[in-house]
């Protein structure tokens, strides 16, 4: 089993794998192909920083990613596995500010 490896984990207790088809219904999904397509340049430039975010078997923050790792042929990504809602909510948030500020470094030519 071939699983992408997140390179910034901050809670090592919390993380996880996702390997199932969590994306079986992506017909209801909107992908922006811009972000899609960036995603997938930056993925493939530096790996899978971030953890996705599940809680209660849904993916709340990692779905480009997770769908971008399955084209590029892993089986699953690593994941923070939040016991609420509301830490669900609070990883996907830092997380978004991470990406944030990994697209300013990027740009910048930091990275």
């Amino acid at each position: 089993m071939k699983i992408m490896k997140a390179r910034i984990v901050w809670f090592p207790e919390k993380i996880n794998v996702i390997t199932l088809d969590y994306l079986a219904d992506q017909k209801k999904i909107n992908w922006e192909e811009d972000h899609l397509n960036q995603v997938k340049k930056y993925m493939k430039e530096d790996g899978l920083l971030f953890p996705g975010v599940v809680f209660d078997g849904e993916i709340h923050c990692g779905h480009y990613r997770f769908k971008i790792a399955k084209e590029l042929g892993f089986d699953g990504i690593e994941v923070y596995t939040a016991s609420s809602f509301k830490e669900a909510n609070e990883l996907r948030q830092f997380t978004e500010l991470c990406y944030k500020h990994y697209r300013e470094y990027k740009e910048l030519k930091y990275l």
